[in-house]
């Protein structure tokens, strides 16, 4: 393939996304959104702070207005429904597992309706993470640079077109992420069910430890504190107990115990205390601000 050819590629694959972009009309710096599934935007909370309402720009200029569903901080992603009419939901690469300098290109919209694309390079890849706001995301996707204005919430595509998630700056100062599908797929249904991602709460303070249990050594987490009428004090959970298993599983870390949380679930807990284990049930509420586990 020539480079004139591979040129028309591109541009055919950046034009075949563009139909699916919508640009922000907000009081802040606006940005991009995607339609996701018919009807539903994906776009960037940090550009939809508080907002209830935004004015969604259309790739045929046209402004509707869109109903903010919900937002999540913790991996800056946003839900937005409208009647989006004959506009195509953006094809995406779920299943897709990125490499180190594979070619990527964003595609976002500016309030004015104008058209823009970005392109780069992945510059890191790993596992799954977790944002410095506590947000899940199934996979690191960093790129080689920042964003330029406009691109917060703008899909990111592979070269040929197929989305690989959602672009934010809000969790690194000088490279931009890629939020990836599958964690949009994820938060976007708890946004469209619940307005927010729920978070599993009992109501301690706690750090990992290993700790005697029944004559031998196990890990676990050593509870510092225990808030009040919360669901761990209603159980009876005591400061200096060491949760040892959530619902039969080990809970060594504080991310483990996260992951067993399900709001609304009746789980049993296994602490060591004294060196001896005691078993508690107890319900699993929902995290209320500022409050971890």
């Amino acid at each position: 393939m020539n480079t004139q050819t591979s040129s028309s590629h591109l541009a055919d694959a950046v034009e075949r996304l563009g139909a699916s972009v919508v640009g922000l009309a907000t009081r802040r710096h606006g940005g991009s959104g995607v339609l996701w599934r018919d009807g539903v935007v994906v776009a960037s909370a940090s550009s939809l702070w508080r907002a209830s309402g935004v004015s969604l720009v259309l790739p045929d200029g046209e402004q509707v207005q869109g109903e903010v569903r919900g937002v999540d901080g913790g991996t800056d992603l946003a839900a937005v429904t409208f009647g989006s009419g004959a506009m195509p939901v953006a094809e995406r690469a779920v299943a897709a597992a990125p490499r180190v300098g594979d070619f990527v290109f964003a595609v976002g919209r500016e309030p004015s309706g104008l058209m823009q694309a970005s392109f780069g390079h992945v510059g890191s890849v790993a596992g799954e993470w977790r944002t410095w706001r506590g947000g899940r995301v199934d996979r690191l996707i960093r790129l080689d640079g920042g964003l330029y204005p406009g691109l917060e919430g703008a899909p990111v595509a592979d070269a040929s077109g197929q989305v690989l998630g959602i672009a934010t700056s809000a969790f690194s100062r000088h490279r931009a992420v890629v939020l990836p599908a599958a964690t949009v797929e994820r938060v976007l249904d708890q946004l469209l069910a619940h307005g927010h991602v729920q978070q599993g709460y009992i109501g301690i303070a706690a750090q990992p430890v290993r700790a005697a249990l029944d004559g031998a050594t196990v890990d676990g987490l050593l509870v510092s504190s225990v808030a009040d009428d919360g669901p761990a004090a209603k159980a009876g959970l005591q400061v200096a107990d060491v949760i040892v298993k959530v619902g039969g599983q080990p809970v060594g870390s504080l991310d483990a115990l996260r992951e067993l949380l399900q709001v609304g679930a009746q789980v049993r807990v296994l602490v060591a205390r004294g060196g001896h284990g005691h078993e508690l049930s107890l319900e699993v509420a929902q995290r209320p601000s500022r409050h971890c586990h």
